[in-house]
């Protein structure tokens, strides 16, 4: 047999070794803290527990893990306690500050039995966190961005965010439609978890989807029922509350109840307590518009009737006076008319007479005129005559021309256009002679 197999040590010897050599070496109690991966509570009332550390620098890098038990006896205790100071139960993603013993089974292996849950260490942690996420906001510059937005005076059009089935959404929808003044108010539902590990970025994809069609509303509400403070520890979430600082419409706020306000409620143009008083308040808000508009009207309705009487008390002075200016005015305005008729009438007769004699004189001077032209004229046409007559057909026929016309009473102008045996008249002045051509002599 080889030498070696003598030194080898059963399973059982191994895990024997393991659990004496921890028993004796780390067997006191230590505070430890870690993050609750899951928890499993069994019908005997233990509680087993998975716990967790995660890197400073990747939330999603898991550094160390192990199993925890809480047997019944202690959880009977730890858990009502823990409630009630922190308002939250044991539960997946919480930080929490346990004391346990290492405890090495041979069967089951290595695990933390624990012995107490100090909750105030997750009181603080939640306050820590929120007080880191405020400080962030406020250096980054954005922390009173959403509050400087302008909220309209009439809020008709509302996207909401929350989950369908939350009692807060319902008591939100039955506050704001059963309204005693009967206001209509247009909500559109995005729906979103408000609780848990998946609530911030559900929240968020909300958020995303309004910005998409920022036009269709006048403002943004995220509301949900009460809760303990680590059911709200998303609405102290960083990312979630730079989305609602920079978001482009303002942003309402009714999450939990009275005692809780959020990091959201915070950075938020308007924080109300409670989903109910988020519907109060734009109930509050449309009524405060309509008072104030009727008070508009009113004042309106005031001033135009004070307008109308002023108005009224001044014709009437006017009308007094016009009538009194006027029955002083008609007489002398009488007297003077009368002048001025007669100016006219007389500045009419001679500018009539003088009229009428320039226009005698220049009729006379254009019947002057006329018979000069005539005379002009006739000259020019005995001149013409004359010269007609000179030019007759007549008076040249006497001076011995002829003239030769054919047997078709054409002119003959040369011998070309006459042929032997034709018979021709030759016109003189004082008559015609009719002859036959019976030879032709061409030069």
């Amino acid at each position: 047999m080889n030498e070696n197999f003598k030194e080898a040590i059963s399973l059982s010897q191994l895990t024997g070794l393991i659990r004496r050599t921890i028993e004796e070496n780390i067997s006191r109690f230590y505070l430890v803290i870690a993050e609750i991966q899951s928890i499993t509570i069994n019908r005997s009332g233990h509680a087993y527990l998975e716990l967790i550390e995660k890197s400073p620098l990747d939330n999603n890098q898991i550094l160390s893990q192990i199993r925890a038990t809480i047997w019944a006896n202690k959880f009977r205790m730890i858990k009502p306690y823990f409630e009630s100071v922190t308002g939250s139960s044991l539960k997946q993603g919480l930080k929490i500050m346990v004391k346990a013993q290492v405890s090495f089974h041979e069967l089951y292996g290595l695990s933390l039995n624990i012995s107490d849950i100090l909750p105030e260490y997750t009181v603080g942690e939640l306050a820590m966190q929120r007080k880191i996420t405020i400080e962030k906001l406020k250096n980054d510059g954005v922390f009173d961005m959403n509050r400087e937005k302008d909220l309209p005076l009439l809020i008709k059009r509302i996207a909401v965010i929350s989950s369908s089935g939350a009692a807060g959404y319902g008591d939100f929808c039955n506050q704001l439609n059963s309204n005693p003044r009967g206001y209509k108010f247009y909500t559109r539902l995005f729906e979103a978890s408000m609780q848990g590990n998946t609530a911030e970025e559900s929240i968020i994809k909300s958020l995303e989807d309004i910005y998409n069609s920022p036009e269709d509303f006048d403002c943004v509400v995220i509301i949900r029922g009460g809760g303990s403070k680590t059911d709200l520890n998303c609405f102290d979430s960083y990312i979630l509350c730079q989305n609602i600082c920079q978001f482009p419409l303002p942003i309402i706020t009714g999450i939990g109840h009275e005692r809780d306000e959020s990091v959201a409620d915070l950075v938020a143009h308007t924080h109300l307590k409670t989903p109910t008083a988020v519907a109060q308040f734009l109930i509050d808000r449309t009524l405060w518009c309509e008072t104030s508009l009727n008070e508009t009207v009113s004042s309106i309705k005031r001033r135009l009737t004070e307008l109308l009487n002023y108005n009224q008390r001044k014709t009437d002075e006017l009308r007094y006076r016009f009538i009194t200016n006027l029955k002083n005015f008609c007489p002398l305005r009488l007297s003077k008319l009368e002048t001025v008729k007669n100016n006219i009438k007389n500045n009419f007769k001679i500018n009539f007479e003088r009229r009428r004699m320039n226009d005698k004189m220049r009729i006379q001077r254009i019947g002057e005129r006329i018979q000069s032209v005539i005379t002009e004229q006739k000259h020019v046409l005995t001149q013409i005559e004359t010269k007609i007559e000179m030019n007759s057909p007549k008076h040249i026929l006497k001076k011995g021309y002829a003239v030769m016309k054919n047997s078709s009473g054409e002119i003959i102008t040369g011998v070309k256009s006459v042929s032997k045996g034709d018979e021709i008249t030759t016109i003189f002045y004082d008559g015609q002679i009719k002859s036959k051509v019976e030879n032709i002599i061409n030069e």
